[in-house]
């Protein structure tokens, strides 16, 4: 009888053991790392971003434009609300987080932006909010992994000459 409750423990032990492995190797599985493999993320694990224009994704997760769109100011600068969603839960301030809005001013010329107000969320898809946070005066940031792909979308918009929150041209004929 003993060695059976010992089996049976020990069998327990390696059931769990290997739930443990399985959940670790779950965890550590690799971020996705191509648009097909991202768009498959996001249809699987995000909501109400059908509409959103994608400004790109990198190893920590995706940024979107808002519908709205963005401002370019007389000062040069663009003026714009974000969406960022990430993989992985991310550690900002003590905080994690899945998930952000957020409103950024960008400064093309010199490469850099200022996050002029924040919201975070502990789980994707803008749910569970953590925290809400205002900059005044504007703090800049240089260029980073989590901005680059933004500040290219919204300089290259600026650089055509358009507003992002302007309607497309209409076609030539």
């Amino acid at each position: 009888m003993r060695s059976a409750g010992l089996a049976t423990g020990l069998g327990a032990a390696m059931l769990a053991a290997a739930t443990l492995s399985l959940a670790t190797l779950a965890q550590a599985a690799p971020p996705p790392a191509t648009l097909q493999e991202v768009v498959a993320w996001a249809d699987r694990s995000l909501s109400g971003v059908d509409d959103l224009p994608m400004l790109g994704f990198n190893a920590l997760g995706i940024t979107f434009a808002s519908p709205k769109g963005a401002m370019l100011r007389p000062s040069g600068l663009i003026e714009g609300d974000i969406r960022q969603e990430f993989f992985e839960p991310v550690e900002l301030d003590g905080q994690v987080m899945r998930s952000t809005t957020a409103r950024w001013t960008v400064d093309c010329a010199h490469q850099r932006y200022a996050v002029l107000r924040m919201t975070l969320y502990a789980g994707n898809n803008l749910k569970g909010q953590l925290s809400e946070r205002e900059t005044a005066p504007p703090v800049w940031l240089a260029r980073d992994k989590i901005s680059e792909q933004a500040i290219d979308a919204m300089c290259e918009t600026a650089k055509k000459g358009l507003r992002l929150d302007a309607p497309p041209p209409p076609p030539s004929r």
